[in-house]
């Protein structure tokens, strides 16, 4: 869960960065944030660390959120901004070749 670890004011239709309370990441997963809203004023448009980018090949800690104002109001600390989704990919390292299925 991507958990505000902040208190934010942001308007309708603006971008803002809000830092929030530290994921940890695997490597080799792939991180998204879960489509549906689950704040009533803000959706997150994507999560990422304070240091940038990573590569997949190596652990990260997610600790900052991007989220669109959807109304002018205020995001409290400890307020569920998103649910993240976690993938592995790393089974695609081994595939060398296509292989039919079915």
């Amino acid at each position: 869960m991507v958990i505000a670890d902040e208190d934010v004011t942001i308007g309708a239709g603006k971008l803002e960065r809000v830092k929030v309370k530290d994921i940890m990441v695997q490597k080799d997963m792939l991180a998204m944030p879960c489509a549906f809203s689950h704040h009533p004023i803000v959706s997150v448009i994507k999560v990422g660390a304070r240091e940038g980018p990573a590569p997949v090949e190596t652990d990260r800690t997610i600790n900052v959120a991007y989220v669109m104002g959807q109304e002018s109001g205020e995001i409290k600390k400890g307020d569920l901004l998103s649910v993240l989704n976690l993938y592995p990919i790393m089974f695609t390292r081994e595939a060398t070749k296509p292989v039919l299925v079915g």
